[in-house]
């Protein structure tokens, strides 16, 4: 078998999902996606060229020949998540190939429902499920401690146990947005949030709240302490990513459990941080931290330090659900992310027996490859304006 294509689709959603096809001589397409980012579309069509001819099947070779390719390149980001795209498509191929999903490939289940974390964005500014905007005039009423909760508890009857807030949020902004340092009042704001959502969903529920590496290591840490008493699922990026030190200074300063990952590429990335101890759990963002493989490696190695695995994941179904094949054979995962409640389409865009996710849980079935077919006239519904290619 041999490569005779890679084509791209940017559609439009809550963020920009970049649609691959990998094409082969024997008419066997595989899905990918890759992480949305300046570039990334620009580098999975400059990769064609080198992976055309090559056996779609030897997938490590052509991870390492990508990657080689672009190793020292200004643009290593985008390159990455592109490569994590086209990875992801090869594993589709060969899944096809030998009759088998990817999870058989990848050694076995270790469960058979990947728990979803409902990533909730701020308060109710949309109707849940739905994508109906609400109260997009008035942001006081959007950001209250009651519309978090009422966010919170409608979640949670839509069959959620895990769902996530953001918590750097418009009514929260420090005097001085360079410093990152806050004040007293916006301690009191974050934990009254915090609060009334536990509040809502009782004790059998996990919350996680994201900082979105919003804070100086000093304001990170008071964060952490001041939400003690909700016993959080985790807390965040509260600092930058850049340094592992720092994040440390805050994991050991509280009880609250603390997350990070998504800004790291490939199991590189991670080594410091799973080293160090700096982080209580781990969570590299899927199609941009290399791919299926690489997203293994990383949640192996995290294990050997008894750190949990939880995804980070704002891509469409086909990204949801390769990630899930992963998390359905390692022992460490903990939860997915889930980052388009607010996108009606989202289970439409895919073709299958029955919705993506269905009352918090992904249950992966036994179809070869990812077990996915493209919807191609919802994808096509929803290019991104201004994009000409359409898988071209």
């Amino acid at each position: 078998m041999k490569v005779t294509g890679i084509k791209t689709a940017v559609l439009q959603a809550n963020f920009e999902w970049v649609l691959i096809k990998v094409e082969t001589d024997e008419g066997i397409i595989g899905l990918g996606e890759a992480h949305w980012g300046f570039g990334v579309n620009e580098s999975i069509q400059r990769l064609e060229s080198h992976l055309m001819g090559e056996d779609p099947l030897h997938i490590n070779y052509l991870w390492e020949k990508m990657y080689r390719i672009v190793a020292g390149t200004a643009w290593q980001g985008a390159f990455i998540a592109a490569i994590s795209g086209v990875e992801i498509a090869l594993w589709d191929i060969l899944g096809k190939y030998s009759n088998l999903p990817v999870w058989q490939l990848l050694g076995g289940k270790q469960r058979d429902h990947i728990r979803i974390l409902a990533d909730l964005h701020a308060g109710a500014s949309y109707k849940p499920g739905d994508g109906t905007k609400v109260n997009e005039n008035n942001v006081e009423d959007v950001y209250t401690p009651e519309a978090y909760a009422s966010h919170a508890k409608d979640a949670v009857e839509r069959g959620y146990d895990a769902i996530k807030f953001d918590i750097d949020i418009p009514t929260l902004t420090e005097r001085d947005p360079m410093n990152h340092v806050l004040y007293p009042a916006q301690f009191d704001a974050i934990s009254d949030i915090v609060s009334a959502v536990r509040a809502a969903v009782g004790r059998t529920i996990d919350i996680a709240i994201d900082c979105h590496w919003h804070y100086n290591t000093s304001d990170a840490v008071r964060v952490a302490k001041s939400l003690e008493p909700y016993d959080l699922l985790w807390l965040e990026d509260p600092v930058r990513p850049e340094n592992v030190d720092a994040m440390k200074k805050v994991t050991d300063a509280t009880s609250t459990p603390i997350c990070t990952g998504e800004n790291l590429y490939m199991r590189y990335g991670f080594r410091d941080l799973l080293e160090k101890q700096a982080a209580d759990i781990i969570e590299p963002d899927f199609p941009r931290s290399g791919g299926i493989s690489e997203m293994k490696r990383i949640a192996e190695a995290a294990e050997s330090y008894y750190v949990p695995f939880a995804p980070h994941n704002v891509g469409g179904p086909i990204a949801t659900v390769a990630a899930a094949h992963v998390c359905s054979v390692v022992p460490n995962f903990l939860v997915l992310e889930f980052h388009a409640d607010d996108v009606p389409w989202f289970g439409f865009l895919v073709k299958g027996d029955g919705p993506v996710i269905n009352k918090g849980y992904i249950t992966l079935s036994n179809k070869p490859g990812l077990g996915l077919e493209l919807n191609e006239e919802v994808a096509y519904s929803h290019v991104k304006p201004g994009e000409g290619n359409w898988f071209e």
